[in-house]
């Protein structure tokens, strides 16, 4: 089986619908079988990768607990999109652990070197 590295791009906040969610189904997807997989969080998916999140309101599984999982799964690269989490005023203190933080020029070279870029 051939190898193919699949960059995961999840634009949408985190309880804002569906999009989420099947962003890391689809790299969780990918991962199962045995692919090469980076997600990067942009816009208002940044808020995905906030500590403490309370979803009880919203009556909504904590998607915020997913992420961590993620290299359970072999998806090893895990990145914030560090102008977006500037705009939004979200702080390193505030985000969950081990998570890459990347700028546009990096985030360019990931899009430029993926085979496969999906987009949530």
């Amino acid at each position: 089986m051939s190898t193919s590295h699949y960059l995961i791009i999840s634009g949408a906040g985190p309880y804002s619908g569906f999009l989420p969610r099947a962003a890391l189904d689809m790299a969780l997807t990918a991962a199962a079988f045995e692919q090469r997989v980076s997600i990067v969080f942009i816009g208002d998916g940044v808020r995905q990768l906030l500590k403490n999140q309370d979803t009880s309101a919203q009556e909504m599984k904590n998607i915020g607990k997913m992420i961590p999982a993620l290299e359970m799964y072999e998806v090893n690269q895990v990145c914030l999109h560090k102008p977006s989490a500037l705009a939004a005023n979200i702080h390193d203190e505030v985000l969950i652990d081990n998570i890459d933080k990347i700028d546009d020029s990096a985030l360019k070279q990931m899009i430029s070197g993926a085979d496969h870029v999906m987009v949530f």
